[in-house]
């Protein structure tokens, strides 16, 4: 942003140079112009065209874009926030086998697996344990792993649990798959867009129109090592795949943290999915 700035700057001197020069040497009177004059007011033009260019043509300084198909009639927002200040459903990746143990180790407190744990259920896992495999007593169980510690119940990937505290609606969906040894989650490309498609599944069973949150899935602990930029068009190309066989609900965010905005570029995910 700061080299686009410095290109629309020096840009504004040469025009603002080629206008007093062209009009000293054609009107009969010259335009005093100083040095810190054409400083000053180029930067107010270059001021001027950096935000009009930035919001209105190349969109590089937008927060959000919404993008709509003539396919289907769903809304798709992606935005710069807090996937938990959102309404609606929440998208939650977790591991296969589904742990609350927030220490490091089975769960990660960044993750958003562990965030959401330790932001609605600290002091109450159980509840959230019950919840989980109440959700998931019709899935296909994988198989049962003996641990030292954490659960025993690995899921598929794609497998997604319906979790609910104090009025917030969470859809907890298995992406990662954890060594056994070291506790290290991992994700493939692959197994990436299994989620997304298991995710958008069940948020066709319960959203009821209801807007559905999802974050940027494999961009961190999961360590897919997938570009952000390319995670937003997975999880696009899912969500016109799904929402082609038949709707998932009115209103799809895709929420990235305001952390990740140096690295995509919503006026060029724009450009080639409107």
């Amino acid at each position: 942003m700061l080299l686009t700035f410095s290109k629309t700057y020096l840009s504004s001197i040469g025009v603002v140079w080629l206008f007093v020069e062209m009009y000293n040497g054609l009107m009969p009177e010259s335009i005093n112009c100083s040095f810190w004059c054409l400083i000053i007011v180029a930067l107010i033009l270059a001021i001027i065209w950096f935000l009009i260019n930035g919001y209105y043509i190349d969109g590089f300084l937008k927060q959000t874009i919404v993008l709509r198909s003539n396919a289907f009639d769903t809304k798709i927002v992606i935005i710069f926030d807090d996937l938990f200040r959102q309404d609606g459903w929440k998208a939650i990746p977790v591991n296969e086998f589904f742990d609350s143990i927030v220490d490091d180790r089975h769960v990660s407190p960044k993750s958003l697996h562990g965030m959401l744990i330790n932001k609605y259920w600290s002091s109450e896992t159980e509840d959230w344990d019950q919840q989980v495999k109440n959700s998931l007593s019709n899935s296909n169980l994988a198989e049962y792993v003996p641990r030292s510690s954490g659960k025993t119940e690995k899921y598929s990937i794609g497998s997604t649990a319906v979790v609910q505290k104090k009025g917030n609606n969470f859809f907890c969906v298995a992406l990662t798959k954890t060594n056994i040894s070291t506790l290290q989650a991992l994700a493939t490309p692959s197994e990436l867009y299994q989620s997304l498609i298991g995710l958008l599944i069940k948020a066709r069973e319960c959203c009821s129109g209801s807007p559905l949150n999802i974050p940027l899935f494999g961009s961190g602990l999961a360590r897919t090592n997938i570009k952000p930029s390319i995670v937003v068009n997975l999880i696009l190309l899912a969500i016109f795949e799904e929402s082609k066989k038949e709707k998932i609900t009115d209103d799809i965010r895709i929420i990235i943290p305001k952390s990740k905005k140096k690295d995509i570029d919503l006026s060029t995910i724009y450009k080639n999915w409107r």
